[in-house]
């Protein structure tokens, strides 16, 4: 099932909080996350419809717009994202018996990372991983994924090519080793 999201990175905790309750008590939308993503940041993500996703955004606009308490939020919305790729948010890798080549995509921020994976999922045949959000300090995200070695690359390349905001690195490990794989964990 395809979900309709908006993902919203704040800078303080007090304004996720005040939001999380406007949106929870004025729209009929799902939480999908909540949570702190490194000391000083939050994170969230709601789904559902479209017109009712775009009713938030169009709210949280305009409470940024009023308030300078809500100046600091980035806001992205993501339309027709898998659940399967939502469940692989900050999930454990597990490596398949023999890897060809692995892709690793990292951001600024965990909004970056949940966007850019819904455009490598959809532009690719290669396989996520996880998404791994809140990384460090500055809440970073990456994305590590594997395929065919050709797959691998041409996606790089196109993740390259996009101009995705917030974008770090993205590098391709060709054939990884037993060592690599055993002690690349997050």
């Amino acid at each position: 099932m395809k979900k309709n999201l908006i993902l919203l990175e704040f800078r303080n905790i007090s304004s996720a909080f005040f939001i999380l309750n406007e949106i929870t008590k004025n729209f009929n939308v799902d939480v999908e996350e909540s949570k702190l993503i490194c000391p000083g940041k939050y994170l969230l993500i709601f789904s559902g419809s479209q017109g009712e996703i775009e009713d938030v955004r169009i709210n949280i606009e305009k409470m940024k717009s009023e308030n300078v308490k809500h100046k600091y939020i980035l806001i992205k919305m993501v339309s027709g994202i898998s659940e399967d790729l939502l469940s692989k948010l900050n999930k454990r890798i597990q490596y398949p018996k023999h890897v060809k080549s692995l892709g690793i995509v990292e951001f600024f921020n965990t909004i970056g990372a949940i966007e850019a994976s819904d455009f490598i999922e959809d532009q690719s045949p290669v396989t996520i991983l996880t998404i791994k959000i809140g990384i460090g300090m500055c809440a970073k995200g990456i994305i590590i994924f594997e395929g065919d070695t050709s797959a691998v690359t041409n996606i790089i390349s196109k993740v390259e090519n996009e101009n995705l905001e917030g974008i770090i690195s993205a590098d391709i490990v060709n054939s990884p080793n037993k060592g690599l794989l055993d002690n690349f964990r997050f």
